[in-house]
């Protein structure tokens, strides 16, 4: 029976009265489904509970994680099985995070709607597949797939993924290449999680990428949300010993109202597994340059460097540079203006900074800058001599931010132990070149000095009119230059035998800037709580800046401050001054405007079995007023040379530049050699008088005198 009866008796004129007395209904139990998101509510990524319409569930997404990645490493190991044809092979690992986020949708609700309860839907049994395209021999596309072999939960939103075990010979190479120059790889991500539909719902059937878990259509009814209320069943027995009471005790039979209506119609849900995936295409993420060092191959135990380019993966045998540009730390030459770029060696484990620039060398005994006169014995010589100029340069780098560099790299995890340092070989294709149309010839060479280098430039006479002084003089001209006519070049640097490019540093001659050795003298003089400061060469010094270095601490002062030649200066020393080091940029104080006379404190000059030499001396009329003037006449005199006697130089209408040659000293020639110049001018009108004036011109600061219409008009009478 579905009710429970109490029976109660009653004594009743010797007999007993039997009647049936109900207990109340159960009360209804209620018992909720499991708390899953509703299919039919879905809206985007969000959810709403089955149970709770408060409670929104959401779908999480996922990306790869942000740059640099620490745990991205792309590692090639040598099999120690070689292939059937008796061919080494390589495996590769592939481990790289991704990063786990709430969708910009789920992020807008949960700010328009603070009081709600917003819960990530739990993913199950994710799987992740990298899949990388080629195209066969027949130009079909093809695709490598290799399914991640772990799958770890990192905390805090990130997850490592690891793909190794299946990476084998060209796909190792395949995978590189895509990753660092096609950039065609993807990441596949699946995985399910548990939700609530209506049975008879297009989601059952498939529609929506859903499908039901085993045994579950078999728990159909156990998914209503309620037991249904029982109602009481009717009792029928009744107590007959008394014939003149009879009652039955069914409260159905008396409801005024008729029988109870049935209860509604519930929906009946099931539950079910719904699939999720993601596609996490990778371009060129993981070319960029914080990912340098993180491709490593390895040919045996315990040798590892770093994959300079793909050949280190094709060819197992072939001589590769251990070299390539670093690029881990970013531009350097943002940050360090005075360095260009930088190459790390994998197996010496040193660092080669190119400078933006190679300028002369200066130490205490001057700047490294000879010029050398030469008899020039050839039959063509028009001169009778030649020059050689010789030249020691280095990298022109400032030593504070040097030292940063050098501190940015010890910090570096990547960079532990290496060193920095300077190239000191010299690469053939392309050659060096010095670009300057007044040398005849040039050489460069490794110099004496560790990271420095010679240059050696020779000027010979170029043809009958132009000796080899006056290009000596134009040559000179550019050492000295402050207007940005340098003498300019580029020097090409080998880095090693297998670096099959020269790296190119830009060659910069100019006393403006030179590169400092042994001229400056530091001492600590703890008397007087000074640091010393002594110029031991014979130029005078400009300090730019100075910096105090005290382990990995490094405190910068800006100062505009000038060392006479042979003095000294004093800068304060700090009282912790333990382990202190002084580190000091500086450059020369030269002349503005510099003279060729004053070339001699910069430049050393020699001169070998050449007393004198041939010297073109030129006067040049092209900008005078032809129809006031008939003619000049040009008288030339040397105060210090009254032995040389130029002839008279003409000029008119037709001829507008005129020239002479001269035999003078070879020391008037390369620095002084000032003249009297007198000029007879004769007018067309026959009625202007000749007029006479005098002009002072150093031929060797400028061997063409040109002569203009306002020094004419200013010497007129009444002018």
């Amino acid at each position: 029976m579905n009710q429970i009866i109490a029976r109660s008796a009653v004594r009743f004129g010797g007999g007993i009265f039997i009647h049936p007395i109900p207990l109340p209904p159960p009360v209804p139990v209620q018992v909720l489904p499991a708390s899953l998101p509703m299919v039919e509510s879905a809206n985007g990524n969000l959810f709403v509970d089955r149970n709770d319409a408060n409670i929104h569930w959401y779908l999480p997404d996922f990306a790869l994680a942000d740059d640099t990645d620490s745990s991205f490493a792309f590692v090639a190991s040598q099999s120690s099985l070689p292939t059937e044809d008796g061919r080494p092979f390589y495996v590769g690992r592939i481990t790289l995070s991704l990063r786990k986020f709430r969708p910009v949708d789920v992020e807008q609700f949960v700010q328009a709607n603070p009081a709600s309860t917003v819960q990530e839907i739990p993913l199950a049994a994710m799987v992740a597949v990298l899949s990388s395209y080629y195209s066969d021999k027949n130009g079909q596309q093809q695709r490598r797939s290799f399914t991640a072999s772990a799958i770890r939960d990192a905390g805090g939103g990130s997850f490592l993924l690891t793909f190794d075990g299946a990476i084998l010979g060209d796909s190792v190479t395949g995978l590189y290449q895509d990753l660092r120059r096609f950039g065609k790889a993807l990441i596949n991500l699946s995985a399910s999680y548990q939700a609530w539909a209506k049975q008879g719902s297009a989601a059952i059937f498939g529609n929506t990428g859903l499908r039901l878990m085993p045994m579950q259509l078999q728990r159909v009814a156990m998914a209503a949300p309620l037991i249904q209320q029982q109602r009481p069943a009717v009792s029928n027995r009744m107590d007959v010993s008394n014939l003149n009471t009879i009652r039955i005790f069914n409260p159905g039979i008396f409801d005024s109202e008729g029988p109870a209506p049935p209860p509604p119609e519930q929906p009946v849900y099931v539950q079910l597994q719904q699939s999720w995936t993601k596609e996490l295409p990778l371009g060129l993420k993981y070319n960029q340059d914080g990912y340098q060092l993180r491709y490593t191959v390895s040919q045996e135990a315990g040798q590892n460097h770093v994959i300079i380019n793909v050949d280190d993966l094709r060819d197992f045998n072939q001589s590769q540079s251990q070299f390539a540009e670093l690029k881990a730390l970013g531009d350097i030459s943002l940050r360090y203006p005075t360095l260009s770029r930088a190459y790390f060696g994998v197996l010496s484990r040193s660092i080669i900074v190119i400078p933006r620039r190679y300028s002369i060398v200066r130490s205490k005994s001057g700047c490294a800058a000879t010029c050398m006169a030469l008899v020039d014995s050839s039959p063509s010589s028009i001169s009778g001599c030649k020059f050689e100029f010789n030249f020691t340069i280095a990298p022109d780098v400032s030593r504070i931010e040097f030292e940063k560099l050098k501190q940015e790299v010890l910090n570096s995890a990547d960079f532990k132990g290496y060193q920095l340092t300077f190239a000191d070989f010299e690469h053939n294709t392309p050659p060096s070149e010095l670009l300057t149309i007044f040398k005849s010839s040039v050489q460069f060479a490794a110099g004496t000095e560790a990271h420095t280098f010679a240059v050696t430039v020779f000027i010979q006479d170029d043809d009958k009119q132009t000796p080899a002084v006056a290009n000596a003089n134009l040559f000179i001209l550019r050492l000295c230059s402050q207007t940005g006519t340098d003498l300019t070049g580029s020097l090409s640097l080998k880095l090693d035998d297998g670096y099959q490019s020269a790296v190119l540093a830009p060659i910069d001659l100019n006393f403006s800037h030179t590169v400092g050795t042994d001229e400056l003298l530091v001492e600590f003089d703890e008397s007087s709580s000074v640091i010393k400061l002594t110029n031991r060469s014979s130029l005078d010094l400009q300090l730019s800046e100075y910096a105090l270095v005290q382990g990995s601490n490094l405190t910068e002062f800006p100062d505009s401050l000038v060392i006479a030649a042979a003095g000294n200066t004093s800068l304060p020393l700090p009282a912790d001054h333990n382990g202190l080091a002084l580190l000091a940029d500086a450059q020369l104080v030269v002349p503005k405007p510099m003279s060729i006379s004053a070339v001699t404190d910069y430049l050393n000059f020699q001169t070998v079995d050449v007393q004198s030499t041939q010297y073109a001396i030129t006067v040049e009329g092209s900008g005078l007023d032809y129809n006031k003037v008939a003619s000049i006449a040009i008288d030339i005199k040397f105060s210090t040379l009254p032995q040389v006697a130029p002839r008279q130089l003409r000029l008119n209408k037709s001829v507008n530049f005129d020239s002479t040659h001269i035999v003078v000293p070879l020391e008037n020639a390369m620095f002084s050699l000032p003249g009297l110049v007198n000029v007879s001018v004769q007018f067309v009108d026959p009625g202007v008088n000749t007029l006479l004036f005098t002009l002072q011109h150093d031929f060797t600061a400028e061997p063409d005198l040109i002569l203009l219409q306002n020094d004419i008009d200013k010497n007129l009478p009444g002018s």
